[in-house]
Protein backbone atom coordinates (compact mmCIF):
# COMPACT_ATOMS: atom_id res chain seq x y z
CA UNK A 1 0.00 0.00 0.00
CA UNK A 2 2.86 2.51 0.77
CA UNK A 3 3.96 2.36 -2.69
CA UNK A 4 0.68 3.72 -3.82
CA UNK A 5 0.88 6.58 -2.10
CA UNK A 6 4.38 7.07 -3.27
CA UNK A 7 3.23 7.07 -6.32
CA UNK A 8 0.65 9.64 -5.47
CA UNK A 9 2.78 12.14 -3.88
CA UNK A 10 5.52 12.21 -6.76
CA UNK A 11 2.82 12.77 -9.50
CA UNK A 12 1.47 15.66 -6.92
CA UNK A 13 5.34 17.19 -6.67
CA UNK A 14 6.18 17.10 -10.39
CA UNK A 15 2.78 18.10 -11.54
CA UNK A 16 2.53 20.84 -9.43
CA UNK A 17 5.57 22.50 -11.06
CA UNK A 18 4.39 23.06 -14.27
CA UNK A 19 3.44 27.07 -14.01
CA UNK A 20 1.04 27.24 -16.68
CA UNK A 21 -0.65 23.71 -15.83
CA UNK A 22 -4.07 23.31 -13.80
CA UNK A 23 -3.26 20.43 -10.96
CA UNK A 24 -6.37 19.46 -9.01
CA UNK A 25 -6.11 16.71 -6.16
CA UNK A 26 -8.71 15.19 -4.73
CA UNK A 27 -10.20 11.89 -3.51
CA UNK A 28 -12.78 9.19 -5.44
CA UNK A 29 -14.98 7.55 -3.73
CA UNK A 30 -17.73 5.01 -6.01
CA UNK A 31 -19.55 1.97 -4.70
CA UNK A 32 -21.57 -0.31 -7.62
CA UNK A 33 -24.25 -3.25 -7.38
CA UNK A 34 -24.60 -5.42 -9.73
CA UNK A 35 -27.24 -8.49 -10.34
CA UNK A 36 -28.93 -10.75 -12.75
CA UNK A 37 -31.99 -10.78 -14.08
CA UNK A 38 -31.83 -13.60 -16.38
CA UNK A 39 -29.61 -15.92 -17.81
CA UNK A 40 -27.89 -13.33 -19.93
CA UNK A 41 -29.16 -10.00 -19.32
CA UNK A 42 -27.51 -7.83 -15.61
CA UNK A 43 -28.08 -4.58 -14.25
CA UNK A 44 -25.31 -2.40 -12.81
CA UNK A 45 -26.44 0.49 -10.52
CA UNK A 46 -23.43 2.96 -9.82
CA UNK A 47 -22.51 5.87 -7.68
CA UNK A 48 -19.17 7.99 -7.63
CA UNK A 49 -18.41 10.80 -6.27
CA UNK A 50 -15.01 13.36 -7.09
CA UNK A 51 -14.42 15.48 -3.55
CA UNK A 52 -11.47 18.04 -4.36
CA UNK A 53 -8.97 18.82 -1.98
CA UNK A 54 -6.41 21.15 -3.70
CA UNK A 55 -6.68 23.13 -7.03
CA UNK A 56 -3.39 25.01 -8.29
CA UNK A 57 -5.93 27.87 -9.80
CA UNK A 58 -6.82 28.62 -6.44
CA UNK A 59 -4.08 32.39 -5.13
CA UNK A 60 -3.78 30.72 -1.61
CA UNK A 61 -2.42 27.43 -2.96
CA UNK A 62 -4.00 25.78 0.21
CA UNK A 63 -5.90 22.54 0.93
CA UNK A 64 -9.80 23.46 0.70
CA UNK A 65 -12.27 20.91 0.16
CA UNK A 66 -15.04 21.13 -2.75
CA UNK A 67 -17.16 18.87 -3.54
CA UNK A 68 -17.02 18.64 -7.72
CA UNK A 69 -19.75 16.51 -8.74
CA UNK A 70 -22.07 13.35 -8.04
CA UNK A 71 -22.66 10.54 -10.86
CA UNK A 72 -25.54 8.11 -10.68
CA UNK A 73 -25.30 5.81 -13.09
CA UNK A 74 -27.36 2.41 -14.31
CA UNK A 75 -26.60 -0.24 -17.10
CA UNK A 76 -28.42 -2.71 -18.55
CA UNK A 77 -26.16 -5.70 -19.72
CA UNK A 78 -25.95 -8.69 -22.23
CA UNK A 79 -23.81 -10.98 -22.26
CA UNK A 80 -23.30 -12.41 -25.87
CA UNK A 81 -20.65 -14.95 -25.06
CA UNK A 82 -18.66 -16.04 -21.70
CA UNK A 83 -15.52 -13.22 -22.52
CA UNK A 84 -17.77 -10.42 -24.51
CA UNK A 85 -20.46 -8.06 -23.10
CA UNK A 86 -22.62 -4.91 -24.56
CA UNK A 87 -24.36 -2.62 -22.21
CA UNK A 88 -26.25 0.35 -22.36
CA UNK A 89 -26.19 2.99 -19.47
CA UNK A 90 -27.56 5.87 -18.44
CA UNK A 91 -25.73 8.50 -16.18
CA UNK A 92 -27.35 11.63 -14.27
CA UNK A 93 -24.75 14.23 -13.11
CA UNK A 94 -25.16 16.57 -9.90
CA UNK A 95 -22.64 19.70 -9.64
CA UNK A 96 -22.92 22.79 -9.12
CA UNK A 97 -24.07 25.30 -12.54
CA UNK A 98 -26.19 22.47 -13.89
CA UNK A 99 -27.16 18.84 -13.91
CA UNK A 100 -27.05 16.42 -17.19
CA UNK A 101 -27.88 13.59 -18.58
CA UNK A 102 -25.28 11.19 -20.20
CA UNK A 103 -26.77 7.94 -22.53
CA UNK A 104 -23.90 5.08 -22.30
CA UNK A 105 -23.46 2.48 -24.97
CA UNK A 106 -20.65 0.16 -25.09
CA UNK A 107 -18.78 -3.52 -25.40
CA UNK A 108 -16.16 -5.16 -22.90
CA UNK A 109 -14.17 -8.49 -23.96
CA UNK A 110 -12.09 -10.44 -21.84
CA UNK A 111 -8.77 -12.11 -22.07
CA UNK A 112 -8.17 -14.57 -19.92
CA UNK A 113 -4.56 -15.58 -19.65
CA UNK A 114 -2.57 -18.16 -17.56
CA UNK A 115 -2.55 -15.75 -14.55
CA UNK A 116 -4.05 -12.84 -15.26
CA UNK A 117 -6.84 -10.97 -16.98
CA UNK A 118 -7.22 -8.28 -19.79
CA UNK A 119 -9.84 -6.21 -20.57
CA UNK A 120 -11.09 -3.90 -23.46
CA UNK A 121 -13.50 -1.77 -23.26
CA UNK A 122 -15.28 0.14 -26.41
CA UNK A 123 -17.47 3.26 -25.34
CA UNK A 124 -19.31 5.83 -26.87
CA UNK A 125 -21.45 8.45 -25.33
CA UNK A 126 -23.40 11.93 -25.22
CA UNK A 127 -24.15 14.23 -22.41
CA UNK A 128 -26.93 16.47 -23.08
CA UNK A 129 -27.41 20.40 -21.58
CA UNK A 130 -29.95 22.85 -21.01
CA UNK A 131 -27.62 26.00 -23.04
CA UNK A 132 -25.16 23.71 -24.46
CA UNK A 133 -24.77 21.38 -27.44
CA UNK A 134 -24.57 17.69 -27.48
CA UNK A 135 -21.09 16.38 -26.15
CA UNK A 136 -19.93 13.50 -27.56
CA UNK A 137 -16.87 11.56 -26.94
CA UNK A 138 -15.59 7.99 -27.90
CA UNK A 139 -13.18 5.98 -25.34
CA UNK A 140 -11.10 3.07 -25.57
CA UNK A 141 -10.33 1.58 -21.84
CA UNK A 142 -7.50 -1.70 -21.61
CA UNK A 143 -7.37 -3.13 -17.94
CA UNK A 144 -4.85 -5.84 -16.77
CA UNK A 145 -5.32 -7.73 -13.38
CA UNK A 146 -2.68 -9.48 -11.76
CA UNK A 147 -3.09 -11.94 -8.81
CA UNK A 148 -0.33 -11.35 -5.93
CA UNK A 149 -0.67 -14.46 -4.77
CA UNK A 150 -0.15 -17.75 -6.57
CA UNK A 151 -1.09 -18.08 -10.15
CA UNK A 152 -5.13 -17.77 -9.81
CA UNK A 153 -7.17 -15.56 -7.38
CA UNK A 154 -9.01 -17.40 -4.47
CA UNK A 155 -11.41 -15.86 -2.42
CA UNK A 156 -9.20 -13.91 0.59
CA UNK A 157 -6.30 -12.43 -1.66
CA UNK A 158 -5.51 -9.88 -2.91
CA UNK A 159 -4.37 -8.91 -6.82
CA UNK A 160 -3.18 -5.31 -8.90
CA UNK A 161 -5.09 -3.87 -12.01
CA UNK A 162 -3.78 -0.88 -13.76
CA UNK A 163 -5.94 0.62 -16.84
CA UNK A 164 -5.25 3.25 -19.31
CA UNK A 165 -8.31 5.24 -20.99
CA UNK A 166 -8.02 7.40 -24.47
CA UNK A 167 -10.95 9.66 -24.71
CA UNK A 168 -12.03 11.74 -27.67
CA UNK A 169 -14.28 14.16 -27.34
CA UNK A 170 -15.94 17.26 -29.41
CA UNK A 171 -18.56 19.87 -28.86
CA UNK A 172 -19.63 22.04 -31.87
CA UNK A 173 -16.79 22.72 -33.60
CA UNK A 174 -14.30 22.18 -30.41
CA UNK A 175 -12.81 18.87 -29.39
CA UNK A 176 -9.89 17.69 -27.06
CA UNK A 177 -7.96 14.54 -25.95
CA UNK A 178 -8.57 13.35 -22.46
CA UNK A 179 -5.96 10.44 -20.57
CA UNK A 180 -6.89 8.25 -17.65
CA UNK A 181 -4.17 6.25 -16.01
CA UNK A 182 -5.20 4.31 -13.00
CA UNK A 183 -3.65 1.81 -10.36
CA UNK A 184 -4.55 -0.20 -7.59
CA UNK A 185 -4.89 -2.60 -5.00
CA UNK A 186 -7.75 -5.17 -4.94
CA UNK A 187 -8.84 -7.23 -2.08
CA UNK A 188 -10.81 -9.80 -3.36
CA UNK A 189 -12.69 -11.29 -0.78
CA UNK A 190 -15.03 -13.86 -2.64
CA UNK A 191 -17.22 -13.64 -5.84
CA UNK A 192 -19.90 -11.32 -4.34
CA UNK A 193 -17.53 -8.75 -2.41
CA UNK A 194 -14.21 -7.27 -3.86
CA UNK A 195 -12.57 -3.71 -2.84
CA UNK A 196 -10.15 -1.60 -4.56
CA UNK A 197 -7.72 1.13 -3.06
CA UNK A 198 -5.36 3.36 -5.32
CA UNK A 199 -4.78 6.29 -7.70
CA UNK A 200 -7.15 7.77 -10.87
CA UNK A 201 -4.28 10.07 -12.85
CA UNK A 202 -6.18 12.07 -15.31
CA UNK A 203 -4.71 14.95 -18.06
CA UNK A 204 -6.78 16.73 -20.66
CA UNK A 205 -7.00 19.78 -22.67
CA UNK A 206 -4.49 18.59 -24.89
CA UNK A 207 -5.84 20.37 -27.77
CA UNK A 208 -6.43 24.04 -25.89
CA UNK A 209 -3.55 26.14 -26.46
CA UNK A 210 -1.46 27.30 -23.41
CA UNK A 211 -3.66 25.17 -21.00
CA UNK A 212 -3.47 21.63 -19.73
CA UNK A 213 -5.25 20.30 -16.91
CA UNK A 214 -3.79 17.48 -14.89
CA UNK A 215 -6.15 15.49 -12.04
CA UNK A 216 -5.15 13.14 -9.19
CA UNK A 217 -7.80 11.39 -7.64
CA UNK A 218 -6.82 9.13 -4.26
CA UNK A 219 -9.79 6.56 -5.53
CA UNK A 220 -11.46 3.84 -3.78
CA UNK A 221 -14.56 1.55 -4.68
CA UNK A 222 -16.72 -1.25 -3.31
CA UNK A 223 -18.02 -3.69 -5.63
CA UNK A 224 -20.80 -5.72 -4.93
CA UNK A 225 -22.55 -8.83 -6.84
CA UNK A 226 -26.16 -10.54 -6.09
Amino acid sequence: MKYFFLAGFLLLSLSSKAQNDRFIFGFFPEASLNYKISEKYSIIHKIESQNGLFDSNNLNEEFEYEQTLTDLQTFIGRRLSPFVKVDLGYQYRIEEGENTHRTIQQISILQRESFYRIGHRIRIDETFFQDAPLLFRARYRIKGQIPLQGLSLDPGENYLTVSNEIIYMIQSSEDDLENRLTAALGFYFDDKNKLEVGFDYRTDDYLVDDRFRHRLWFKFGYYKTL
